[in-house]
């Protein structure tokens, strides 16, 4: 594995970490970190056991593989201040909601590769999907590497860009859908008479089973809600409440809401 930088250790930079580290697919000597606080430093330094730098420049200038991982607005200054530490042998990978590859291009020139990355934060639990993008420049080496840290917290698809403000609405803002709608259950179950930690702990626990089963029996969604619905139950009543309200459409609209404002963000 090349020498991996990591400008930004905020919730998805550390996450991802967490994720590089526990999953094996990095060792903590090849990666270098970057974090403005004083304070954070000093955190993220003690508890990974990693080397933790102040300045994005110093990262890039030691590293191969950079990820940024700053907030979008902070993403310009660090941009220009790493821009001709990027060669045609190192690969800028951004996941900054909002910044497209080509004002990535504009702002770094056209030798380092650059790849734009969706994840979520489910990248904390290993669980994490990635969609990613790439545009080689001058870059001469192959993108293994980039796919195996991609993989190192979850799953990874490479999409054209011009899906990514869409993938952006339905997975990298997803969790908080279904974190929403358990949430709504738990609420209701305590409404409806349970106490608040049992409550708390059927709707977590009922996500958690579904998402694993969705996942591993190959089943389509809609064969696993057929399966506990069986007719004149309690599910079809529950379903068909759902439905009166509308709730495919105001998924719908969550969703199409979600990726007008990633386009209002992209630049």
């Amino acid at each position: 594995m090349r020498k991996v930088g990591l400008i930004g250790v905020g919730n998805m930079g550390e996450a991802m970490l967490r994720g590089w580290l526990s999953s094996g697919v990095i060792e903590k000597s090849e990666i270098v970190a970057c974090e403005k606080s004083a304070e954070k430093r000093e955190k993220i330094a003690s508890r990974y056991r990693i080397r933790v730098l102040q300045e994005p420049r110093d990262v890039a200038e030691l590293t191969e593989i950079i990820f940024l991982a700053v907030k979008p607005q902070d993403s310009r200054e660090v941009l220009e201040d790493i821009a001709d530490t990027l060669d045609d042998e190192k690969c800028l990978v951004s996941i900054a909601a909002g910044l497209s590859v080509d004002s990535i291009r504009m702002a770094i020139g056209s030798k380092a590769c650059v790849v734009r990355v969706m994840p979520n934060i489910c990248a904390r639990s290993l669980a994490s999907v990635s969609a990613y993008c790439v545009d080689l420049g001058n870059y001469k080496d192959g993108l293994e590497d980039i796919k195996l840290l991609l993989s190192g917290f979850g799953e990874a698809i490479e999409v054209s860009e011009d899906q990514m403000n869409l993938i952006t609405a339905v997975s990298g803002s997803g969790p908080a859908y279904f974190f929403y709608l358990t949430e709504a259950l738990i609420k209701a179950a305590i409404l409806l008479g349970l106490d608040e930690k049992i409550a708390a702990l059927l709707a977590r626990e009922t996500l958690w089973g579904s998402g694993k089963l969705l996942k591993e029996s190959g089943l389509t969604p809609y064969e696993l809600r057929m399966a506990v619905s069986s007719p004149g139950g309690t599910t079809v009543a529950a379903i068909g409440e759902l439905e009166n309200g509308g709730f495919e459409e105001l998924v719908r609209k969550a969703v199409s809401r979600a990726m007008r404002r990633a386009e209002e963000l992209t630049k």
